[in-house]
């Protein structure tokens, strides 16, 4: 139970989980964010960033083109 007047997202990414959203956040970062959070990892943005490019550099490769969510970097 949270105590009276604590703020959770200052809570959680004082503990090593999620930091609230970036403002430099793109689409593609946010569903990264969202999925890691559905399934109980917490990550923060640098882990979230590091994983959306990895999601592009995969897709590239895989079809030839870019992602088409621009990333805002």
């Amino acid at each position: 139970m949270q105590a009276p007047g604590t703020n959770t997202a200052t809570t959680d990414a004082s503990m090593g989980g999620a930091a609230p959203a970036a403002g430099n956040q793109d689409m593609l970062d946010k569903g990264v964010a969202a999925g890691t959070k559905h399934f109980g990892h917490a990550t923060n943005a640098s882990t979230t960033e590091k994983i959306s490019d990895g999601i592009r550099t995969g897709f590239k490769k895989m079809t030839g083109k870019d992602v088409p969510i621009a990333d805002k970097q």
